[in-house]
């Protein structure tokens, strides 16, 4: 039986990530919109760019992810003197992971125009990816920060950042999209400068906020500084396949992106509306996921597998109902959703609202396994199970998902929509899988 106050641990860590991914969604929610106010190549060039930028970033967040677990652990072991030491190979682990992250968006658009996409649809986004490169540095060493304050349930800290940095998008980007205060007039490259300035923003925001706190300042000590090489090894070891699921997922939203890319401007436009309505909805499951994860890993450290089944439990529960909400808003609002982004009259507006609606529609039920493989993931997180469900992973979205996009979108009369019903292939195949996968791996424990 759930008890209340499991039920609360993860209310407490949950909702104010739940807010705080909300809002990290909501600035890209605004680079969208503002994207749509320069166009419908922008917003094409967006969809691309914003494809690319997160795909390298949502792998490196996979990869720290382990830096929260490896916290809980310790606190869950009782022994926190080791949380200092964990903290400073996370720090390096970000830095290490920024050099190739930005030579990957350096060469991205190189990338694109080998693949055949549209050259006029890629220059903007050469310049969005390389305005944002340099933020990237900033914004891995905030998601240190997060899993560390996550870790101790100080998840209000990270919310209110992330609101704070929602106004700051919309004026960096204004400011630098049309020049004001004589700054020159950079268009959708001030897209990307003005999410870099916002990346570096929320990093140290955080930061200042650790040093201060009295429970989190004596476990960022940076001196004596002491490379260990082990934990490094153990971070990357759980690390790495939890970035490569991410990417593997990330991966697959890429590659249908670049094959929508195929069916015109409009259906990209249309693509990326979805998508950002799609991920600013993924925002919740993911922001539980992270909780579970924490929960359990804690559970797990204390040896009390019970309560990490419980836990588990009550997220999927909870995945489940906020799914739902989602699910009517995307079916019964989709043209308000469609006029955010694109004012009527716009070039090629018909068409974009048109392929919209239907995406949307097909969207609203990928949400709810999206949610449930997500939570699981989490659930397995927190166990440190996680390059299995990466094995799984590789086939439920690589050979059912891409393979099922590319072939009901190009080889049946489905057309553009038939890579959404290909993701849906994907994610659903996936989340069954991985929920089996926890239930059995907690009878064996």
């Amino acid at each position: 039986m759930i008890k209340k106050n499991e039920l609360y641990a993860i209310i407490i860590i949950a909702l104010p990530l739940m807010a705080a991914f909300l809002a990290e969604r909501g600035m890209q929610f605004i680079d969208s919109v503002m994207m749509g106010w320069l166009g419908s190549v922008a917003l094409a060039a967006g969809a691309l760019g914003t494809a690319l930028f997160f795909t390298i970033v949502i792998v490196c967040m996979g990869i720290l992810s382990a830096v929260g677990v490896f916290v809980v652990r310790e606190k869950g072991a009782n022994t926190p003197e080791n949380i200092n030491s964990i903290m400073q190979q996370g720090f390096c682990l970000a830095i290490f992971l920024s050099v190739p992250s930005m030579l990957l968006t350096w060469y991205a658009p190189s990338f694109l125009l080998k693949i055949g996409e549209d050259p006029l649809v890629v220059a903007d986004t050469a310049l969005l990816l390389h305005g944002l490169l340099w933020g990237l540095p900033g914004f891995l060493l905030f998601l240190v920060l997060r899993e560390f304050i996550s870790a101790f349930s100080l998840t209000s800290v990270v919310m209110i950042v992330s609101f704070i940095s929602i106004p700051l998008t919309f004026a960096a980007n204004y400011v630098l999209i049309y020049g004001k205060y004589h700054l020159p007039k950079l268009g959708i490259a001030g897209i990307g400068y003005g999410g870099s300035i916002v990346m570096w923003f929320m990093f140290l925001c955080l930061l200042v906020y650790s040093k201060k706190h009295g429970l989190l300042k004596k476990h960022l000590a940076i001196v004596p500084f002491k490379f260990h090489r082990e934990k490094l090894y153990d971070m990357l070891y759980m690390g790495l396949p939890c970035g490569a699921l991410f990417l593997i997922e990330a991966g697959m939203f890429l590659f249908v992106t670049l094959l929508m890319g195929y069916f015109g401007i409009a259906a990209l436009a249309a693509h990326q509306i979805t998508m950002q309505c799609t991920n600013i909805a993924y925002a919740l499951p993911i922001a539980l996921s992270m909780a579970t994860a924490l929960q359990v890993g804690h559970a797990a450290g204390a040896k009390d597998f019970a309560r990490a089944k419980r836990t588990a439990l009550l997220s999927f529960s909870i995945a489940l109902t906020i799914s739902a909400v989602i699910v009517v808003i995307f079916v019964c609002a989709p043209h308000f959703l469609v006029r955010i982004f694109l004012e009527k009259g716009t070039q090629h507006f018909q068409q974009v609202k048109q392929l919209a609606t239907s995406f949307l529609s097909i969207a609203a039920l990928l949400l709810c396994f999206d949610a449930m493989q997500s939570v699981a993931n989490g659930a397995l997180r927190g166990l440190r199970d996680t390059f299995v469900p990466m094995l799984y992973s590789i086939g439920c979205y690589w050979i059912l998902g891409t393979g099922g996009a590319y072939y009901l979108s190009m080889h049946t009369a489905l057309g553009a929509k038939g890579i959404w019903y290909g993701l849906i292939l994907g994610l659903g195949s996936t989340a069954i899988i991985l929920l089996l996968r926890f239930f059995r791996k907690l009878k064996r424990v």
